[in-house]
């Protein structure tokens, strides 16, 4: 029986738009909802450009007035702000010798379709941490952290309890966000964090929809656990660890396919007696909510991880009470 190759299972006009269907199935942001499909990201990828606006109306402010017989009545603007999001590329390619061990003896397709999702899945959550590190770096910079909490010591050797996340710590942070607290849905942490709240028995779980996972909660907030999550080496020794507070859609995602091609297989004769290779392409927009894309000089075909996390790619549009993410910085 001859063996089964890449491009005998993969057939780019079917597998591309499945792999865009698929994509953050398996995204802990996106299953959390923190992270959300926003269609006008996705029909504005469709078009050129490396940016984006996203206008959006401010809230009315101040005082009502009292009428009066003589005087009339002032009429208020309105005042409108925008929103910038970037542009990004990713890709990734595997070949067969890789795959083949995962091939044999299952579904090639099934398999392939699995991993390459999971791993983009993972990516997208990757970059999506990298661009709130990169938020909450500028508002630390610039707007005197005003939706940070830190309890961190900057040796984190030397730490105590005080030092570490607490209930108590995590309402000051939910009230960072003033009146608009209750929209607080979900908290992503470090697994050393989580750590720490399941030695305090703060964590209790619960059944997904479908009865056969079970998904952890804090303070009635959904918890992501991650290692990918900031982790600060201090000083001397130690660490501190970002935990992020979110409110729903607090990350918009788009994608499109548009003028690049998804998926590519491809066969080299020229090597080892032939290689199959797998290539896969994204085009989408991470977008935090509240935040603009400012990145000075920003003449790449993509940011790079760095600029996501860099504060001054970032500059707040939003309110305080009305961005998507507070901070708390501990050491554990």
């Amino acid at each position: 029986m001859a063996e089964t190759r890449i491009t005998n299972v993969v057939v780019p006009s079917v597998f591309g738009p499945y792999m865009l269907e698929r994509s953050l199935n398996q995204s802990r942001f996106f299953n959390s909802g923190v992270m959300i499909r926003n269609q006008q990201l996705s029909d504005l990828l469709a078009g050129g450009g490396k940016t984006f606006s996203l206008p959006f109306w401010q809230d009315l402010t101040g005082d009502s007035d009292i009428p009066s017989e003589t005087v009339a009545t002032t009429v208020n603007p309105i005042t409108s702000g925008q929103m910038i999001a970037r542009r990004q590329f990713r890709e990734k390619a595997w070949g067969s010798n890789d795959l083949a061990a995962a091939l044999a003896g299952s579904d090639p397709y099934e398999a392939i379709s699995q991993r390459v999702m999971g791993f983009w899945d993972t990516n997208f959550d990757n970059l999506a941490i990298a661009s709130i590190k990169g938020v909450i770096a500028d508002n630390i910079a610039n707007d005197s952290g005003d939706l940070v909490v830190n309890i961190a010591t900057e040796d984190g050797d030397a730490a105590t309890s005080a030092n570490k996340i607490s209930a108590k710590k995590t309402i000051e942070a939910v009230m960072k966000q003033g009146d608009m607290f209750s929209e607080i849905s979900a908290l992503a942490v470090h697994s050393v964090v989580y750590q720490t709240l399941v030695e305090n028995d703060l964590i209790d779980y619960q059944p997904d929809s479908t009865g056969k996972l079970v998904i952890p909660f804090y303070m009635g907030l959904r918890v992501i656990v991650s290692d990918n999550m900031p982790k600060i080496a201090g000083s001397s020794s130690g660490f501190k660890y970002h935990s992020y507070l979110f409110k729903s859609g607090a990350l918009a995602f788009g994608e499109s396919s548009a003028r690049i091609l998804n998926v590519e297989p491809h066969r080299d004769p020229s090597k080892g007696g032939g290689v199959d290779e797998l290539y896969t392409r994204r085009q989408f927009a991470i977008h935090p909510l509240g935040f603009a894309w400012v990145k000075s000089g920003d003449t790449g075909v993509t940011p790079s991880t760095a600029d996501l996390y860099t504060a001054t790619s970032w500059d707040r549009v939003y309110d305080k009470k009305n961005t998507g993410v507070v901070a708390i910085v501990s050491n554990g």
